[in-house]
């Protein structure tokens, strides 16, 4: 009994710590996503205020 509960305890904290190791990994890949798609905003961003003489007149 008491072999079934060291097993049982020690597969859920394996378990626990597999699930935080793949938490922060998703997590820090969907920030690193973000920052990359946030300087492409900016970039674009900038570009089109150094153009706005094109952006400010009316269509033909």
């Amino acid at each position: 009994m008491y072999l079934w509960m060291s097993i049982w305890t020690a597969l859920l904290l394996i378990s626990g710590l597999a699930f935080l190791v793949v938490l922060v990994y998703v997590v820090s890949g969907v920030k690193a996503e973000l920052k990359a798609t946030l300087n492409d905003l900016r970039a674009d961003v900038n570009e089109s205020q150094a153009h706005e003489e094109i952006l400010d007149r009316p269509i033909e």
